[in-house]
């Protein structure tokens, strides 16, 4: 039998208060503590609950963006990796395609065709001189980027001044042959060669 801790009067089992002073009973108190405790509890699980989940997110967000960062970082660094070995391919390219154009082989066929025409003349000797000479060097220079450098360059002026006169010559005495022609082209070739032989 239950009795009151206030005023000592018996309680039955099932009273929640004492009828005579209204103390809460030992049961009714232990009940409203339980479930007072069970509440905390729950609400300290909860809280456990939802700080371990949110680390837990953290920590992986943190992970996959650090591995995202440390990808991109790889991926920017195979892109330059790979634009710096094209750019030194394009380089050696470009070192080893050398400058030599479409007038040099212009060249080298009107000269071809000027010594099959005309090569007992004198004046013909002269200009073909010069151009084995600026042929022997450019290929011998092919490979450089710049083949038609100062001497070659100088060589090719002799020879332009040399042409020019032959074509006055040939427009004076009013003597306008095929030969003359030929020197013509030859002249233009010439100068191409001059502005525009170490293009690519």
């Amino acid at each position: 039998m239950a009795y009151c801790t206030q005023c000592g009067k018996s309680l039955l089992p099932v009273a929640k208060f004492c009828p005579a002073c209204g103390t809460a009973s030992i049961t009714a108190q232990s009940k409203t503590y339980a479930s007072g405790y069970k509440e905390k509890m729950f609400k300290g699980v909860e809280q456990q609950l939802k700080s371990s989940l949110r680390s837990k997110a953290t920590s992986s967000f943190q992970k996959n963006a650090s591995e995202w960062i440390e990808k991109s970082k790889t991926g920017a660094k195979k892109a330059q990796e790979v634009t710096s070995k094209t750019k030194v391919t394009e380089v050696a390219k470009q070192e080893t395609a050398g400058g030599v154009t479409i007038w040099t082989w212009l060249y080298l066929i009107v000269n071809t065709i000027l010594a099959v025409r005309s090569y007992r003349l004198n004046e013909v000797l002269g200009i073909l001189f010069f151009s084995f000479l600026v042929l022997v060097l450019v290929f011998i220079r092919l490979k450089k980027p710049k083949p038609y450098n100062w001497l070659i360059k100088l060589l090719v002026v002799v020879q332009v001044v040399f042409l020019a006169a032959l074509i006055y010559q040939s427009v004076m005495d009013q003597n306008f042959t095929f030969t003359s022609l030929l020197f013509v082209t030859l002249l233009f070739i010439d100068f191409k060669l001059l502005f525009n032989g170490n293009k690519n």
